[in-house]
């Protein structure tokens, strides 16, 4: 039998007035919570919509209800009848109605001033880069970078996401780098967003993906190189600016801070080191970052008998017969064992292909140099070259006729 057949409708009556009750009591407690979420935490921004309402006295003595409505202003004010301008930007709801109440002061004795939010302005902000939804967007109050990114569709591939640049409306720079936060949870920079908020997120253009991949290049003249010092402690928060040097024809740079300091024929790694040690003596813990902004221009010229001569540009360290193989190798002419290399100094180096490849003599293999000049010579073509060849077809054929013979004639004079 269900519990409505048992109860008379009396009962039924006082049943229904509980669960109401109960039911009203719980809305009211949300309704309380949420009220004092947005009288406590919620600040104002530009834009806001307040209701201001005080108690006033009327011409004949009785109470008057006063009603304003007001907006925050882009400078952050609003404008009241009686009290004027108030500036109100980043205060709470509580805040403002302790502000109003002691201006207030001067007019009402006790006055009990009561502010409201009618709408809550959205903050705008601009989204730019390496991202797979560019534009500007409308975010809450409290949305931060971090959230703000991956729910307008994350980044790209190409997406720098260790140097997220967010540049404010006064000009203050935030660097957040959202790699360390996705995997160590560190809230640092991971600031909320404000009203006019630039966020940049960054391309890695083709010098940080070299830097990345190759922190075993070395070093040489003619390289451009970028040298950011900073100290770990506070790199996040006020990172260096990064600095230019080219290093000269005997492998040095000049330091602005350092003198000469010779980095060619260094990797990269080695030589982040090097400046690291030498920084210890101003930083208590150096972070030092070498970037190669642009390689030497250099080019070599190949002649001879390649299947490709001509004049090629050359980057990094490369050595002779790793170049040759990559240009389209040799032609079937061509003399392995005496390859040529004249250089700018008039001292010319010879190489042997076929010494490298079988015997592997990996300590004969030159690095190649500006201007070189690579001559792929023909093997000698004289008449016993050029017969010998004609004939070799022939050898294996003559051979086995020989071999026949010098039988034949051992069993036949037997």
């Amino acid at each position: 039998m269900r519990l409505s057949d048992m109860l008379s409708l009396p009962q039924k009556v006082i049943l229904a007035l509980i669960l109401l009750s109960t039911l009203s009591l719980a809305q009211g407690r949300e309704s309380i919570i949420a009220a004092d979420f947005y009288r406590d935490e919620v600040t104002l921004v530009p834009g806001d919509r307040l209701k201001i309402s005080y108690v006033d006295i009327g011409p004949q003595g009785n109470p008057i209800e006063k009603i304003s409505i007001v907006e925050v202003r882009h400078d952050g004010t609003i404008f009241h009848e009686l009290l004027k301008v108030i500036y109100v930007q980043n205060l709470t709801i509580k805040q403002i109605e302790e502000l109003i109440n002691v201006k207030l002061s001067e007019f009402f004795t006790q006055p009990q001033a009561v502010v409201s939010i009618i709408s809550k302005s959205t903050n705008k902000v601009f989204l730019w880069g390496g991202v797979n939804q560019v534009g500007v967007y409308e975010v809450t109050p409290g949305t931060r970078i971090a959230e703000f990114i991956i729910q307008r569709g994350g980044v790209t591939a190409d997406a720098d996401i260790s140097k997220i640049t967010l540049t404010r409306k006064d000009g203050t720079v935030v660097i957040f780098n959202l790699e360390r936060y996705l995997f160590t949870n560190e809230e640092v920079n991971n600031v909320e967003l404000r009203n006019e908020d630039k966020i940049i997120v960054p391309r890695i253009v083709m010098k940080d993906e070299y830097a990345r991949l190759s922190k075993g290049y070395i070093l040489q003249a003619g390289n451009v190189i970028e040298i950011a010092i900073n100290e770990l402690s506070i790199m996040d928060k006020n990172p260096a600016k990064p600095e230019n040097y080219i290093i000269d024809q005997e492998g040095n740079i000049f330091h602005r801070r350092f003198g000469l300091v010779r980095l060619g024929g260094l990797s990269v790694d080695k030589a982040q080191s090097t400046i690291a040690d030498m920084a210890k003596k101003y930083y208590r813990e150096p972070i030092v970052t070498i970037d190669v902004v642009e390689l030497t221009s250099r080019s070599v010229f190949v002649f001879g008998e390649v299947n490709r001569p001509g004049i090629y540009p050359i980057e990094g360290n490369i050595r002779l017969a790793e170049f040759l193989a990559n240009i389209g190798g040799l032609t079937q002419k061509a003399d392995l064992r005496k390859i040529i290399v004249t250089r700018e100094d008039g001292k010319p180096v010879t190489f042997d292909l076929d010494e490298y490849l079988f015997e592997r003599r990996d300590d004969k293999n030159i690095y190649l140099e500006n201007g070189d000049r690579i001559i792929v010579l023909s093997r000698s073509r004289g008449f016993f070259v050029n017969l010998a060849e004609k004939v070799q077809p022939f050898s294996t054929l003559f051979q086995i006729v020989s071999t026949i013979l010098t039988i034949y004639m051992i069993f036949t004079y037997k």
